[in-house]
């Protein structure tokens, strides 16, 4: 999400836990023309000859709370380290390769390069913060120093205006941008808004705590992948910039800001979908614009966010549960070793803690829950409130608050003075009753996308089972098998540290976007006939899918 946000999932990883229209309105022609000769004969030549990306970060490559394209930027933190670009390995830059029919080594060469690639390449050192390797004991550290908004001569900052785009894009003319998404972006959002809500860094005035942050959210990316569409004027919107190329197939894949703006504000952002209906006439407006303008379109639904590992469990399990694959359990958080967890406290002080969290946050689950359910739904700590539970106990000199007791309503530079309680739900902590309410959103709009995507006739995506596959640790599952099969007896799962997401605990590692690839390829291929070549998710794991090390690198976010 925003800077301070992030900034505050970024202390959490330094603890060591190493993204409203009716159905069918479509545009007038006067917005978005319709399919000419010229485009039509280029969809006859074939289906994957203009492919387009919408979405937010999850499509944009967004990885471990940054957005970068550059390559070759020190580590400050670690020296003879690079900072791994995110973008170039997103799950879109995977299919998108892989259906150009080149080989590898090629396809990729043309993605890394700002003449040629598909992608709003963002130059160094990256827009919002990106969380990267450190010196023990802190494996994670923040790659920028002090105030982002005033980092590296203002670099962020540059990302709220549209004349900042020759700042921070690494080609800012380029005409072969085809992955629009915008990190941040809501399905209502990607179909209405024409342009970013704030202009400056600086928090909005007005707007109480985090829910500032929340309404800013997209506002830092919508220049930087957009601007070479601010041509447009009013008709732009993310949906119809999409459209204006005139794509073979689209990629859609929307609804995780709509249910992380509602948690992330406690349930006060209104301007997102919550209900199948809402979700279903957004997704239908946007598929209805992509195919007037000639496109087929391929839809993903969402994983149970509460599932990712930036939320942790405050149940206390058995110590076998402790073991990898794992459910994240804060316990087994503060009290494993690393990598999979920060190994600082006793198993009697994690109980204790625990307890006295549940007790003044009423995050307890005393007659037991079941993650991803609404009426036995769990209480959780993110990863940003278990750093400050956790310095509590620890006494290591963090902050100053080391030593204190935890108080997750009042942390945070945008909290308003003085503190309300309460201020901390959704950001630092989720009560079972809000887990609940934010599942049955997560389940609203999934629902919204499959009625899209079926009355469409759309490609499906089935992220929602993929997730769950591997989250059930059940051998005979097929999605699970495949993810163990990247590396056995060592990678991959959903854990912390696990090598499918990477370090802010909800996007995905190079690993976990090329598994999402490799079964978007098969859905594309189902649907539509196709036969693209299937991307070896094992080599983009070890780093082996070309030569040049500059851009094929073992994966960082992933046990080797």
């Amino acid at each position: 999400m925003t800077a301070t946000r992030r900034k505050l999932l970024a202390l959490a990883a330094l603890a060591g836990v190493c993204a409203c229209s009716a159905p069918n309105a479509g545009l007038s022609n006067s917005a978005v023309p319709a399919a000419s000769p010229h485009h039509l004969a280029r969809r006859a030549r074939g289906l994957l000859s203009n492919i387009v990306g919408v979405g937010d970060s999850l499509t944009a490559g967004y990885q471990s709370a940054g957005f970068l394209g550059e390559t070759g930027l020190a580590d400050p933190l670690l020296a003879g380290v690079a900072v791994p670009p995110g973008q170039e390995n997103g799950w879109w830059a995977d299919v998108y390769e892989m259906a150009s029919g080149l080989p590898d080594a090629a396809a990729i060469d043309r993605m890394y390069d700002p003449a040629t690639s598909p992608l709003p390449l963002i130059e160094a050192p990256g827009l919002n913060d990106q969380l990267v390797q450190s010196q023990p004991p802190f494996p994670i550290g923040l790659l920028k120093k002090g105030d982002t908004c005033t980092a590296d001569r203002g670099f962020n900052a540059q990302g709220y205006r549209l004349s900042g785009l020759s700042t921070v894009r690494m080609n800012p003319h380029s005409t072969s941008i085809r992955d629009v998404a915008v990190p941040g972006m809501t399905a209502h959002e990607a179909v209405t808004l024409a342009q970013p809500q704030s202009g400056t860094c600086v928090p909005l005035p007005g707007i109480p705590g985090l829910l500032a942050m929340v309404v800013d959210d997209e506002s830092s990316t919508f220049w930087p992948v957009l601007g070479n569409f601010a041509g447009m004027g009013a008709n732009l919107t993310m949906v119809r910039a999409a459209a204006s190329l005139h794509p073979t197939l689209a990629t859609i894949w929307l609804g995780a800001d709509d249910v992380l703006k509602y948690m992330g504000s406690g349930g006060r952002f209104a301007g997102g979908d919550e209900s199948a209906a809402q979700t279903k006439a957004d997704l239908l407006d946007a598929i209805a614009t992509l195919k007037e303008a000639g496109s087929k379109t391929v839809v993903l639904n969402l994983p149970d966010v509460l599932r990712t590992p930036y939320f942790l469990n405050t149940t206390v399990p058995a110590q076998s549960a402790c073991k990898r694959p794992v459910q994240t359990y804060v316990y087994c958080v503060l009290t494993r070793p690393q990598p999979f967890g920060v190994g600082f406290l006793r198993r009697k002080d994690a109980e204790h803690l625990i307890e006295e969290l549940g007790a003044k946050y009423h995050i307890a689950s005393p007659r037991g829950c079941r993650p991803g359910t609404i009426a036995t739904a769990c209480g959780y700590v993110t990863l940003a409130g278990a750093l400050d539970s956790f310095k509590y106990y620890s006494g290591i000199p963090v902050s100053s608050t080391a030593g204190t007791f935890p108080d997750l309503d009042c942390t945070g530079v945008n909290f308003t003075a003085p503190c309300v309680p309460g201020s901390g739900l959704g950001s630092y902590y989720l009560t079972p009753q809000f887990a609940g309410k934010i599942q049955r959103v997560n389940d609203n709009v999934n629902a919204g996308i499959a009625e899209a995507a079926a009355y469409a006739q759309s490609a499906f995506v089935d992220v929602r089972a993929i997730f769950g596959g591997i989250l059930s640790g059940d051998s005979a599952n097929p999605y699970f098998a495949k993810a163990l099969s990247i590396n056995p007896s060592t990678c991959c799962d959903l854990a912390l540290g696990g090598g499918l997401i990477s370090f802010d605990g909800f996007h995905p590692s190079n690993t976990g976007y090329a598994l999402i690839a490799y079964y978007a390829i098969q859905a594309i291929d189902v649907r539509y006939g196709q036969h693209i070549r299937e991307i070896d998710v094992a080599k983009v794991y070890d780093g082996t899918r070309c030569s040049n090390k500059a851009y094929c690198f073992p994966d960082v976010y992933a046990p080797h």
